[in-house]
Parts: C-alpha cells; sequence; structure tokens
C-alpha cells in the first residue's frame, strides 16, 4: 500500500511509526513509502490495519498532510 505525504521531511518518521508496529516499510520516491503488512490474513485486513495505523499518526502529527495511493 502507498502512502504519500506532502511534507517530505515527515517521511523518517511515519517510517518508523509503522516499523514500531511490525510493519514492512520501505521509502520511495517522492515523498511516498510502501507498506506492508505480510501476516495480515488477507488484503483488506492488511488495508484495515495501514489505515488504522495511519490515522494514530495524524493525530500525532496534526499539520501533516497526507494520501493514501
Amino acid at each position: 500500500m502507498l502512502i504519500r505525504t506532502d511534507d517530505h521531511s515527515l517521511v523518517d518518521d511515519l517510517c518508523a511509526h509503522y516499523r514500531r508496529s511490525g510493519f514492512h516499510v520501505q521509502s520511495v520516491d517522492g515523498g511516498m513509502i510502501e507498506i506492508a503488512r505480510p501476516d495480515a490474513s488477507n488484503r483488506e485486513q492488511e488495508r484495515r490495519e495501514v489505515l488504522m495505523h495511519l490515522r494514530v499518526w495524524e493525530v500525532t502529527n496534526l499539520d501533516a498532510h497526507v494520501e493514501v495511493l
């Protein structure tokens, strides 16, 4: 799953947030990160977990603008 942020300075923090929770994360060009949850039971479960963790991160980064691609 890809997530893009307008503020490239937030990429490392967002990656660290997901890694702390056991996600596989890779920084991609252009302020994007690719996130995977290989132990999720299916794609929909993976998507729900990624989105749930994104919402938690957004609460602690209120000025951040992110987009799920």
